[in-house]
């Protein structure tokens, strides 16, 4: 029989990882359909605005991460990765809310000239460093994790915000040579943290391999080898 879920995505989007973690982290069974963003009629019948991922399920499909995410946590077993308390639960979209609008949204305007053969402008470069800066400093304003995010216990917001600090640090040691993980107290320990977890070594090996052959078929100016990356790797062994 399949597996009641089909997650359709590609192993280089953030968004496409983050779910996917979350349904190994729930021991949800699961299969996954490779598929890129489209903006053909037949794939925007299943994702409005042609976006990945997008989840299969039994009741029809679904687009948008964080909708995704809620669906998963309201209709399968496993760990409880929204906290029972209702305050904790909304400081979790709160931090979803910030990194994903603050940072993940500010740095992706930066692609074309980081994954892609395009340019970022001088005004866009200086606009999304002005940016960075307040959202690390409204970071560090929710004190250091312990361990995780939102305390003892992993949630939705420590995976949202892996995967899109992730994408974020590589963006950022490229354009500006910086870390917003160094620059936030506690980040760097939390990253190595998550690291480890079962979840991201599968979903990071996935990532790995795909991101090289996409920055070849892009002509992209960031590459695995380039000092920028090996700084990066650096700060954060």
């Amino acid at each position: 029989m399949m597996p009641a879920l089909r997650l359709h995505g590609y192993a280089v989007s953030n968004y496409f990882n983050i779910v996917r973690a979350a349904l190994i982290e729930k021991n949800v069974e699961f299969e996954i359909v490779t598929v890129r963003a489209s903006q053909q009629p037949d794939f925007l019948a299943h994702s409005p605005m042609g976006k990945i991922p997008v989840l299969e399920t039994p009741q029809g499909w679904m687009s948008e991460t964080v909708a995704i995410l809620e669906y998963i946590e309201d209709t399968q077993d496993g760990p409880c990765l929204h906290p029972v308390d209702p305050y904790l639960r909304a400081r979790g979209r709160q931090i979803i809310n910030i990194i994903q609008m603050y940072v993940e949204a500010q740095v992706r305007t930066l692609y074309p000239g980081v994954f892609m053969d395009g340019k970022n402008s001088p005004e866009t470069v200086e606009a999304v460093r002005r940016m960075l800066i307040r959202a690390s400093s409204a970071l560090g304003r929710f004190g250091a994790p312990w361990p995780f995010l939102l305390g003892k216990e992993l949630s939705y917001a420590d995976l949202f915000a892996y995967y899109c600090f992730d994408i974020a640090e590589r963006v950022t040691c490229f354009e500006y040579g910086r870390s917003l993980l160094a620059e936030t107290e506690g980040l760097k320990a939390w990253f190595a943290l998550m690291s480890k977890r079962a979840s991201s070594r599968v979903v990071m090996a996935d990532f790995d391999s795909a991101l090289g052959s996409y920055l070849i078929e892009k002509n992209a100016a960031y590459n695995l080898g380039n000092e920028k990356w090996k700084n990066y790797a650096q700060r954060n062994a």
